[in-house]
């Protein structure tokens, strides 16, 4: 439509995007729509503005109609993002041109072209989210749609019907093999297997592995035992007609092979990969059938992403296929292009050298990185440039929280702290230039406020030193406890049970409910009927009148006569009303909110659509209908929220609030960035204890397995029977320790402007080996005399 001098000028006057000023930002933005891309993007490089900018100049420059591009990434928060910016910025240039160009002779095609442009009909989302929508546009006539199940259904499904079914939950083989591949049996209960079945499952599926041959091949007495388990759980799904997401991409790499979807190929003509370090061989041979189509059509495959912050290993995600993917892609006849995006522009050049010197200190990670990968460089100019990395360490990790939450507190309400470093002196506040208390991230390896012994630990700690200041201040951690174990669950759930199934009736007539089940749900019905004694407001009917009645099958309200079918979620919303937390508190709306998809997502494989069914007036004994009903409820919704099952969705977290400090973990900040981010390099390290070497320096066990790393073991067990196997494996200690580095490699660069490292004087005087503070994996400590324009306070 128009040329790519006048598309550049528009898109730095009307954006203010210098494309020029940044040569690497440059040619990838203008290369040819028939020349294939590998753009390895650095920390703050700029790559979604890239992304964006060259699919705009896509359908600017190079005509491209909006739905013959699709552009993916890793998460739907990070999808969401950028389809935002393409359509926001797709129409500042549109109206623009219209506006400047209208009345001008010679342009009125081209105005036309403009007006009918439809940016919406972009493919954006995540694979799975594409996948989904592709099958369900172009599914054959009368065919239903795929119904695609979320992960905390998927796990559910799993224990009933995988681990529970035939007592495998007890099965002494499932649980040693299980235990030989995560490297120890810690924390080893119904919850963690079921997680680790599912893992097995989708790595399954993600590695293409031959499960016949796996199952033959292995001598071990448990692996029987676990693809009976996976079979049975696919069974149980393709009875329902149902898809998890593995099973959701299997079926769609298929229909791309079989020419299913030939029609809607014909048409495509560009994909854009984003987070490609993420990807596994299932989603790159995806990749593949759509760079084939796109080639055969004119178009190009462009991937972007960066070998230092591939996190997702624990989820099928191989690293060496971004590593190897120029060669890869070549099978298809196609010669990627290599740029390289190199210079932040997110945070202060001491935190970008710091990041280099970080990256640079283990020679064997730093000489398996992507070859000649250049130095990240800062390109940001203002406020805080030179300001210094800061330290805090003490003796405790109650002396720690303290002085912490003084320092937030400080930088919040107290007027700033300030910082004298090189003659120059520094004011951090946060409402100097509008921010607020979200401006600051705390980041942990996990954000648990307890950990396996039950003491509390750093995440919990500050929360209640913040919560005593004279201007209390609130944190934002829905994932700091266990959801069966977080207080107003418990209570909900409690009163959920106590009115569907008074005295337990229901749940003590099923005999394959496993003890540590009916224990939860005991207590869980103590904590109920204790708030209910308390008589909570509302008082008119009072909570005791509200529950008696539900258990009497004559609910307050309600004129009943017949059968009635009760959606559990109107209870859920009934309940509430006297549960004030779960409806103001941006954390209680999280917990109210997962509680509520589990039991809307269980109506899709139930019986009774997650309704209670029965006769007024009725309470013992029930009929066998609503016998099973209840029966139903307890096993598709209480059983995975009371084993673990449950956890909060990342959906649930896509808008943080802006009055509270935000505690998450390093995968969960991927992708954010904040003005002030602390991480935690060893808060829970007072010694060097086993235990705990997974999480800063990773062991082998006897038999050469890395200790409490499953991921790792997994791959090594499954490779032989996938196509993999043909790929360079790095040994597992290697892979472990790459994946630790990479992690916190992760968490230095969320910081814009100033980075806090936080920990225990054990880990900063007393040598305990981390990689976060300075080790390599040869034994040496690189930081022995101080790290590089660190300051403690």
């Amino acid at each position: 439509m128009i040329n790519w001098n006048l598309f550049e000028q528009i898109v730095s006057n009307q954006l203010e995007r210098n494309i020029t000023a940044n040569p690497q930002q440059h040619s990838a933005i203008s290369a040819p729509i028939n020349e294939s891309l590998f753009i390895v993007a650095g920390p703050g490089s700029g790559k979604t503005t890239v992304i964006a900018l060259r699919v705009l100049k896509l359908i600017f420059v190079d005509g491209i109609s909006p739905n013959s591009i699709m552009v993916t990434t890793f998460t739907r928060k990070a999808a969401s993002e950028l389809r935002s910016r393409i359509l926001g910025w797709g129409d500042q240039l549109r109206n623009y041109l219209i506006n400047n160009l209208m009345g001008s002779t010679g342009y009125q095609l081209i105005i036309t072209q403009l007006q009918r442009l439809d940016f919406n009909q972009l493919f954006t989302g995540t694979i799975d989210s594409i996948a989904e929508e592709v099958l369900r546009i172009h599914r054959s006539p009368g065919s239903q749609a795929s119904v695609v199940i979320e992960d905390f259904i998927s796990n559910a499904l799993m224990i009933r019907f995988g681990l529970f079914s035939h007592g495998r939950h007890t099965n002494p083989n499932l649980k040693n093999y299980i235990t030989m591949l995560r490297g120890s049996n810690f924390g080893l209960n119904v919850s963690e297997i079921s997680n680790s079945l599912r893992t097995i499952k989708d790595r399954f599926y993600h590695d293409m592995i031959d499960v016949s041959a796996f199952r033959s091949g292995s001598s071990h007495p448990g692996c029987p035992v676990l693809c009976d388990a996976i079979d049975d759980y696919n069974r149980e799904l393709q009875n329902r007609s149902l898809y998890d997401f593995a099973l959701l991409e299997d079926k769609f790499l298929n229909q791309l092979r079989g020419g299913t979807l030939s029609n809607f190929l014909s048409t495509f003509k560009f994909l854009l990969v984003d987070e490609y370090q993420d990807t596994n061989l299932l989603q790159e041979q995806i990749y593949f059938e759509f760079a084939k189509a796109a080639i055969k059509n004119g178009g190009s495959i462009t991937v972007v992403g960066d070998d230092d912050q591939a996190l997702y290993r624990f989820r099928g995600a191989t690293i060496d296929l971004f590593q190897n993917f120029p060669h890869r892609i070549s099978s298809l006849g196609i010669k990627p292009k290599t740029i390289y995006l190199s210079k932040n522009y997110r945070s202060t050049k001491t935190i970008v050298n710091f990041l280099h010197k970080y990256v640079s200190i283990d020679s064997i990670y730093y000489s398996a990185r992507i070859a000649k990968k250049p130095k990240i460089t800062p390109s940001r100019s203002g406020h805080f440039i030179n300001y210094p990395i800061l330290g805090m360490f003490r003796d405790n990790v109650n002396v720690l929280a303290r002085d912490l939450a003084n320092f937030i507190h400080k930088i919040i309400h107290g007027g700033g702290y300030t910082i004298t470093y090189k003659g120059k002196t520094y004011l951090i506040q946060t409402n100097s230039h509008g921010g607020s208390p979200a401006d600051i991230a705390l980041l942990c390896s996990s954000p648990r406020e307890y950990n396996s012994n039950g003491k509390k630990r750093l995440p919990l700690l500050l929360r209640e030193e913040l919560s005593k200041l004279s201007l209390p201040i609130k944190i934002f951690n829905p994932r700091g406890q266990h959801l069966e174990k977080i207080p107003v669950i418990e209570i909900l759930c409690g009163l959920l049970l106590e009115c569907i199934d008074p005295q337990s009736q229901i749940q003590n007539s099923i005999t394959t409910l496993p003890s540590q089940i009916s224990a939860t749900f005991n207590k869980w019905r103590d904590k109920g009927k204790n708030f209910m004694r308390s008589n909570p407001p509302p008082h008119s009917p009072t909570l005791s009148d509200f529950v008696g009645a539900w258990q009497n099958r004559n609910p307050l309200g309600r004129r009943l006569s017949g059968r009635q079918d009760v959606p559990l979620i109107d209870l859920v919303y009934k309940l509430v009303t006297w549960i004030p937390y779960m409806q103001s508190d941006i954390e209680g709306l999280v917990y109210l909110e997962t509680v509520t998809r589990t039991i809307s997502q269980s109506a899709s494989f139930s019986t009774f659509g997650a309704e209670i069914i029965f006769i007024p007036g009725s309470r013992s004994p029930f009929s066998p209908l609503e016998q099973e009903a209840i029966k139903e409820a307890i096993w598709n919704i209480f059983v995975p929220l009371a084993s673990g099952a449950i956890e909060v969705n990342e959906d649930l977290l896509e808008t943080l609030p802006m009055d509270r400090i935000n505690i998450m973990s390093i995968h969960q900040a991927k992708g954010l960035e904040f003005p002030l981010v602390i991480v935690d390099v060893g808060s829970d390290f007072k010694r060097d204890h086993h235990k705990q070497a997974y999480k800063r320096y990773p062991k082998l066990t006897r038999t050469g397995r890395v200790a409490d790393i499953m991921s790792v073991n997994l791959e090594d067990e499954l490779r032989p029977y996938s196509p993999l196997l043909g790929l360079p494996v790095r040994s597992p200690k290697d892979r472990a320790f790459d994946d630790l580095i990479r992690q916190f490699f992760v968490a230095f660069s969320r910081a814009q402007d100033v980075l806090l490292l936080v920990g225990l004087n054990s880990v900063r005087y007393n040598r305990i080996p981390n990689v976060a503070t300075g080790w390599d994996r040869n034994g040496n400590w690189h930081w022995r005399r101080g790290l590089p324009n660190l300051i403690h306070i």
